[in-house]
């Protein structure tokens, strides 16, 4: 008999991706909702993009040095096509295409799985699970104060406790290279050290340029709370971007405070994006513990307009993994109220072990796991799956005996009285 080469399969993921199990995956649905919600609450509504887009659209949108940030391929027709590296570049991609200037401004949320490419160091990803919101045709401080109002909301109901959002402007840091009268060179160098948070390099570079004003810099760029440091670091500069940037800030934050959030804003002017579309406003989110970004995002006035719709617009997106790994612990989804059953039976009896796992459901108000053969050892694998009832159904008997894990009680009931 002819016998197939068995192939030694290789019982590992490539470095950057992860399963996930049941459990997890019921408590990022739970997360879900509660964005969802938000989301919806405010008027906006949810979009699709393909997974695939022409890898010139996402580095003309991202910026040329992603190129090599892409998991990129060539498709049946020659064309070079990657995965998407993030949500915003499509969706400006497809407002660009579908949508008209009167029917701004356009409100959309997403869930969506990113991919981008990462060294093999521990804890590099490759699969990002997105969660965010994007605002289109929505120009100045009333629009990005929505965004932040709805990010805060959505943390806060998330049970996420002491996150900050640490917020700068896009504007400051081309003030400051104006100041330093940094060339493209120079201002990619600092920029690069920025994002890389190589403060030394960072120092020592501009330094080289200015010692006086690099130690200027340098504490303006510690993150701070309120605005008196920074406004007296910056008296002696004149650049226009630095005073409207710092203004901006200060605007924004007062909004925010009022509105009972100032215990979660600080001002972080080292922020800089390695995304080429920010314009203004750019945030990042974090939390004590966690040493990734929750989140971040910001405005991008000029990234439609490579799509063909000139307009502005601003918003952010969420790292569901990341939010998970802060929520450990916090979560308390719908799906916690709901018993799990294990409905275990001995009998071929289909159709009335269906009626009865069916009636056991109660329209979805518990869950059953359906275990066939009394020689299972059921005990265990309820413990395993933590059930919270386990119903031995008898049917020659007509009963089953139903034993209370939380309370360790047993009753005994008759199965057609159930069903």
């Amino acid at each position: 008999m002819f016998k197939e080469n068995e192939e030694n399969l290789t019982l590992m993921l490539p470095f950057g991706f992860r399963d996930i199990f049941p459990v997890e995956a019921q408590e990022r649905k739970d997360i879900d909702e509660v964005l969802r919600n938000e989301f919806i609450s405010w008027g906006y509504g949810e979009v699709k993009t393909p997974i695939i887009e022409y890898t010139k659209n996402i580095s003309a949108g991202a910026g040329a040095k992603w190129k090599d940030k892409l998991i990129s391929f060539f498709d049946i027709d020659g064309n070079i096509v990657s995965f998407r590296a993030d949500m915003t570049v499509p969706i400006a991609r497809l407002s660009g295409m579908r949508i008209k200037e009167r029917q701004l401004p356009a409100r959309f949320f997403y869930f969506a799985n990113s991919f981008r490419q990462a060294g093999p160091q521990k804890g590099q990803k490759r699969f990002l699970n997105q969660a965010g919101i994007e605002f289109i045709g929505a120009e100045g401080i009333s629009a990005d104060l929505e965004i932040l109002t709805i990010l805060i909301n959505l943390l806060r109901k998330s049970g996420l406790k002491d996150f900050k959002i640490a917020i700068g402007h896009v504007g400051f840091f081309e003030g400051i290279a104006g100041w330093f009268g940094l060339d493209k060179e120079g201002y990619e160098t600092v920029k690069e050290d920025l994002i890389s948070k190589d403060y030394v390099a960072l120092k020592q570079y501009l330094a080289a340029i200015d010692s006086a004003k690099a130690g200027v810099f340098m504490d303006m760029i510690k993150p701070a709370k309120d605005f008196k440091c920074i406004e007296g670091l910056c008296m002696d500069i004149t650049d226009k971007k630095v005073s409207s940037s710092i203004d901006y800030l200060k605007q924004s934050c007062s909004v925010l405070d009022g509105l009972g959030f100032a215990e979660n804003i600080i001002l972080d002017l080292s922020i800089i994006r390695d995304f080429g579309y920010y314009s203004g406003l750019i945030f990042e989110i974090y939390t004590p513990g966690i040493f990734e970004m929750i989140g971040s995002g910001g405005r991008y006035d000029g990234l439609l307009k490579k799509f063909g719709l000139d307009v502005p617009a601003t918003g952010f997106a969420i790292d569901v993994d990341i939010l998970h790994k802060a929520l450990a612990g916090l979560i308390s989804g719908k799906s916690k109220s709901i018993n799990k059953i294990i409905l275990n039976v001995e009998s071929t009896d289909y159709l009335r072990t269906l009626k009865l796992a069916e009636k056991l459901k109660n329209g979805g108000s518990n869950i059953v796991e359906l275990i066939f053969g009394f020689d299972r050892d059921v005990e265990n694998l309820s413990l395993e799956k933590k059930a919270d009832f386990i119903f031995r159904a008898d049917f020659k008997s007509n009963t089953v005996l139903i034993s209370d894990l939380k309370n360790n009680t047993q009753q005994s009931k008759k199965i057609d009285d159930i069903i």
